[in-house]
C-alpha cells in the first residue's frame, strides 16, 4: 500500500494543535506549507517538522493533494485565493475539521478540485475519523489513515449535519444534564466526589443499556416515573434551585414530547439489558 501523492498544506489559526501534526504518514509526504506569510509558513513547517514554508500559493501547483486546516471564518477567502492561484482540476483538496460539507466548497469545486472534508471524532485518541466528499479523495484518505492504523468512517455529504448533531449532543449538550444531576445530588447532601461518582456509574449503566437494546432503552416505566416525578416535585425543584427547576421541568417536558412513552412490554427487556 502506498500513499501516492505529494502533499501540500495550508494552515492558519491553531493549525499547530491540529490532528495533522500527529499524522506521520501525511507529514512524511508534505512538501510546500503555506501560511499567512512566509514567516508563518516556515514556523508551521518547523512546528510540524515537515515540508518547506512557502510564500505563494503557486508553490502548491505540483501537489496532488492539498490539506487545508484553517479557521472556518477564513475558509472561503483562502479557498478563493487557492483556486485563483493554482490549477486545481483533478487535484484532491481536503478540508480539515470544518462544519461545512464538501458541496459548500464552491470555488474549489468550480475549479475542478475533488473535494472532501475530514473530521476527527473527539475523545477517541484520534483513532477514528469521519470523511465525506469525492470518491477519489476518500480513497486516498483511507490509504493515508491506514498507514497510521486509524479508521475512516465514510458518510454522505448530506449526512454531515447529523454527524455533527450527534457529536454535540454527546459532548457539549450532555454537560448541562450531567451538571444538573451532580448538583441535585449535592443539594441532597452528597459530597461533590460522591455525586460525580454516582452520576458516572448511573450514566454508564444507561449507555450500556442503550448499546444492547437501542431505542428500547427508553421504556414505559422510565417515562411513567418521570411524569410522576414532574407532577409531584416540579414546584419543589423550582423553589430549591431555579436552574434545576428549569432543567428538570420545562426541558424534561420537551424531551418527553420528543421521546414518547413506549409500550410497557419493553420494560423487562431493558432491565435485563442494563444488568
Amino acid at each position: 500500500m502506498k500513499f501516492r501523492k505529494t502533499g501540500g498544506l495550508i494552515g492558519a489559526g491553531g493549525v499547530g494543535q491540529s490532528f495533522l501534526s500527529r499524522m506521520p504518514a501525511l507529514l512524511a509526504h508534505v512538501g510546500p506549507v503555506k501560511g499567512a506569510s512566509l514567516h508563518v509558513s516556515r514556523r508551521i513547517a518547523n512546528n510540524f517538522r515537515a515540508g518547506v514554508g512557502v510564500k505563494e500559493y503557486s508553490a502548491l501547483a505540483k501537489c496532488g493533494i492539498v490539506f487545508i486546516a484553517v479557521p472556518e471564518a477564513s475558509l472561503d477567502s483562502i479557498c478563493g485565493e487557492l483556486a485563483a492561484a493554482v490549477p486545481l482540476s483533478g487535484k484532491l483538496v481536503i478540508l480539515c475539521d470544518v462544519f461545512r460539507d464538501s458541496t459548500q466548497a464552491g470555488p474549489l469545486r468550480a475549479a475542478g478540485a475533488k473535494v472532501a472534508t475530514l473530521n476527527v471524532i473527539p475523545e477517541l485518541d484520534e483513532k477514528v475519523f469521519v470523511a465525506e466528499g469525492h470518491a477519489a479523495a476518500i480513497d486516498e484518505l483511507e490509504r493515508l489513515l491506514a498507514f497510521d492504523h486509524r479508521k475512516l468512517i465514510h458518510i454522505k455529504a448530506s449526512a454531515k449535519p447529523m454527524y455533527l448533531a450527534g457529536v454535540h449532543i454527546a459532548t457539549h449538550l450532555f454537560v448541562p444534564w450531567v451538571a444538573g444531576a451532580v448538583e441535585s445530588l449535592r443539594a441532597a447532601g452528597f459530597s461533590r466526589a460522591e455525586a460525580t461518582r454516582t452520576v458516572g456509574v448511573l450514566g454508564w449503566r444507561v449507555i450500556r443499556a442503550y448499546e444492547k437494546a437501542g431505542p428500547k432503552a427508553w421504556h414505559a416505566a422510565a417515562a411513567e416515573d418521570l411524569h410522576k416525578f414532574l407532577k409531584k416535585d416540579r414546584a419543589a425543584l423550582r423553589q430549591a434551585d431555579r436552574r434545576l427547576g428549569i432543567l428538570f421541568s420545562e426541558k424534561m417536558d420537551e424531551l418527553l414530547q420528543v421521546f414518547p412513552r413506549e409500550p410497557k412490554r419493553q420494560a423487562k427487556s431493558i432491565a435485563r439489558a442494563a444488568n
